[in-house]
């Protein structure tokens, strides 16, 4: 190579030596003018930036907040709202039971026989009693008004168990039309005068009477009990006889056991919970004073004396909606989460400050600014000590960069020259490149030149690699497919499932999320007369899933082809499983076995979802049974059964929680109170049609969005017995 003893030398090598100098000296220069300038800006500008950062932080901040906070209490609200209802509930399943039994006794009085019962008794003082009062003088009353009290005595051991099964009762009886009231309480002093005697109490006066006759129905209403001079919400029913009025029946809650029960959920230290009822009246609240104090009679509409938010949100909760607002109570702004309670009526707001929620926000930004100030001086002494040093190290560097590279170029030119000719000759059937001893510089050509030579040899090799990749995943497909069948027919896929048997008709139907799934559903007849059904969900997704599902379903056929006991069964399942469980898996169980000669369905439910039961004539309801602990989650649980009475033309609709729990593009739930539309859209119609309305209603709602739980189903249609036997509820 010429000019090799000169510092600069001529060709490849000199050009890039010159290439070299020039744009580090261009460089040098323009970055010294621009270090200058950048350096007079820098405090405007980092203030700039701050302030701006500053502004994005706290804006994003309090959008992300109140988006997280707007989420968790609509979760809440419905949760809370769904606890407190389940008390109303309760109370009102308990009345219509009691009411059902009322009627029986005016329908057909000489089926009962007649019970002694005594006025008010001071030695009953503190424990369940059935008492009578009247209007006037217990010597006045007629032989005809006492036989009917004395046989509405015979319910005295019902409302006994209603009274002590539940801490919220006060008490529960019933009023003749003659005035006449027989009640169940703990509280015999308090209706008993001065001088020993009983009071006199005219009940058709009272608000829960009158309001009970105007609805034709169960009816709540907050009172401050005279007799028992404490707050209570009284429910109260009408009892017909053939169209005729009867009696009012009625209970109460204590009102204080449930502000207690309501302050549990009361969130942060600002939080507060408050209920208002059907007519707009504020049945209970924790305030004192102000907007949200409760009226001493509680006749007054509370939306006749709020601000315009508090009466918009009153409004939209009695309309039946759940959400979250920002409303303003005395001056101060609020979060507030309603959510509607069906049983009654009623809805339950909960109040949370909004400067509570967002005060660790607000620290966190004022926090933010005094770091960020700190690091603005910190970095502009940074930049000015940077810039004295940069001069001095640009100048060493560009000296002895000259050298090295002018001592570098000519070693790196002539290899570099020799690859660009052999790559120059590659091509046809010509593509290998071999090391020589030229590319062997320990540095990037070499790693270019060895890099180059397997390439090529990787690209003879990538044909056959992919032609054996693409075999493995039509193997691994084609196993999967086969696990999916194999899934498919473990399920009763049959139908009609027992052509011979006319008694009922069952469907069923499973569509997993992935190509196996954990859901399973199955039939069978554990004797001539006993159907079992079952309906479950395992834990997770896939092949473990229907491994467990499958290993779970053999389970529950032979532990209920040794004893049909369904709570027993569950019961040695779940021991079983519990004791060799180290992938911790666990399954919710719906168990149910229906004697088809009476209709009686013994049932059992392992942590699933409600069954959905259709009474002839009805609609169908959400059936809110007793859960127990899921299957596999700890050892040695007991389980409680229950019966459900299947009359000639009830249907029953068991489903996993792939149905109330898909959801659209927009990440919203179908959620059960779809469910029971999708049913109820097809109430009239044969079991495998109702299924096939709700997949139908499920897929249309979901749209495009992916499937994200398996979706199974199944549903029983009873017709009875042949031969007349059948048991009715009474």
């Amino acid at each position: 190579m010429k000019g090799k003893g000169t510092l600069i030398p001529k060709g490849f090598a000199g050009k890039i030596i010159k290439s070299f100098i020039i744009f580090a000296l261009v460089m040098g220069v323009i970055y010294l003018a621009m270090f200058a300038i950048q350096l007079s800006t820098l405090h405007i500008k980092l203030r700039a930036d701050e302030k701006a950062q500053l502004s994005v932080v706290a804006g994003r901040s309090e959008e992300s907040m109140t988006a997280i906070t707007e989420e968790n209490l609509t979760a809440l609200i419905k949760w809370a709202s769904d606890r407190t209802d389940d008390e109303f509930w309760i109370a009102a399943h308990n009345l219509k039971i009691f009411q059902r039994q009322v009627a029986d006794i005016f329908r057909h009085p000489e089926y009962f026989g007649r019970r002694p019962v005594y006025p008010p008794l001071i030695e009953n003082a503190g424990k369940p009693a059935l008492q009578f009062l009247c209007p006037g003088d217990y010597e006045n009353l007629t032989p005809d008004e006492m036989d009917m009290i004395e046989r509405l005595a015979n319910t005295e051991p019902m409302l006994k168990e209603f009274l002590i099964s539940n801490d919220f009762n006060v008490d529960i009886g019933v009023a003749t039309m003659d005035g006449l009231c027989l009640d169940m309480d703990r509280l015999s002093e308090k209706k008993i005068t001065e001088d020993g005697k009983p009071i006199s109490l005219d009940v058709s006066d009272q608000d829960w009477y009158t309001g009970a006759i105007a609805r034709g129905n169960v009816f709540f209403y907050p009172i401050h009990s005279l007799i028992y001079d404490f707050d209570e919400v009284a429910y109260a029913a009408p009892v017909y006889v053939d169209d005729e009025l009867v009696a009012v029946i009625e209970g109460s809650i204590q009102m204080d056991l449930l502000r207690s029960f309501l302050k549990d959920r009361d969130l942060g230290e600002s939080g507060f919970t408050v209920l208002i009822s059907d007519k707009g009246q504020l049945a209970c609240s924790p305030r004192t004073s102000g907007e949200l104090k409760i009226a001493e009679d509680f006749s007054l509409d509370i939306r006749d004396s709020v601000n315009e938010q508090l009466r918009e949100t009153i409004n939209k909760g009695l309309s039946g909606e759940t959400g979250v607002t920002k409303v303003t109570v005395d001056g101060e702004e609020y979060y507030a989460a309603y959510g509607y309670m069906r049983s009654c009526g009623w809805i339950q707001i909960m109040f949370v400050s909004v400067d509570e929620v967002m005060n660790p926000t607000n620290a966190l930004l004022d926090d933010m600014r005094k770091i960020s100030r700190q690091d603005i001086l910190e970095q502009e002494k940074v930049f000015k000590r940077s810039g004295v040093i940069a001069g001095i190290v640009f100048l060493i560097i560009l000296g002895i960069g000259i050298v090295a590279v002018s001592e570098a170029a000519r070693k790196r030119a002539r290899p570099i020259a020799l690859m660009a000719e052999r790559v120059r000759n590659i091509g046809g059937d010509n593509i290998s490149f071999e090391m020589d001893e030229s590319y062997k510089t320990g540095d990037e050509i070499q790693i270019l030149a060895e890099n180059f030579e397997e390439s090529l040899k990787k690209s003879t090799d990538y044909v056959s690699e992919l032609l054996a990749i693409t075999s493995e995943k039509e193997r691994v497909n084609t196993e999967l497919a086969l696990a999916k069948r194999i899934q498919t027919d473990m399920l009763p896929s049959k139908f009609p499932a027992f052509p011979d048997r006319t008694e009922f008709d069952i469907y069923a139907s499973m569509t997993p999320a992935k190509e196996v799934g954990g859901d399973f559903y199955d039939f069978f007849f554990v004797g001539d007369n006993q159907l079992a059904i079952v309906i479950a969900d395992v834990s997770g997704k896939g092949v473990p899933a229907a491994m467990f599902m499958m290993m779970v379903k053999t389970m529950i056929q032979n532990r209920l082809i040794d004893n049909i006991d369904v709570a027993k069964a569950l019961e040695d399942i779940n021991n079983a499983i519990c004791s060799n469980n180290r992938e911790r898996m666990f399954v919710t169980v719906w168990l149910g076995i229906l004697d088809i000669k009476t209709g009686i369905l013994e049932a059992v439910n392992a942590g699933h979802e409600y069954p959905i039961v259709k009474e002839p004539g009805r609609p169908f309801e959400i059936l809110k049974d007793k859960h127990g602990f899921i299957i596999g989650g700890k050892k040695k649980m007991q389980y409680t059964g229950y019966q459900i009475i299947m009359k000639p033309g009830s249907k029953l609709f068991v489903y996993t929680d792939g149905v109330p729990e898909a959801m659209n593009e927009a990440g919203e739930l179908f959620d059960m109170e779809r469910t029971l539309q999708a049913v109820n859209g097809a109430a009239d119609l044969k079991p495998e049609e109702i299924l096939a309305n709700v997949s139908e209603e499920v897929r249309s709602y979901v749209g495009s969005a992916e499937q994200f739980d398996d979706l199974t189903m199944l549903c029983i249609e009873y017709f009875g017995n042949s031969s007349g036997e059948h048991v009715d509820e009474e």
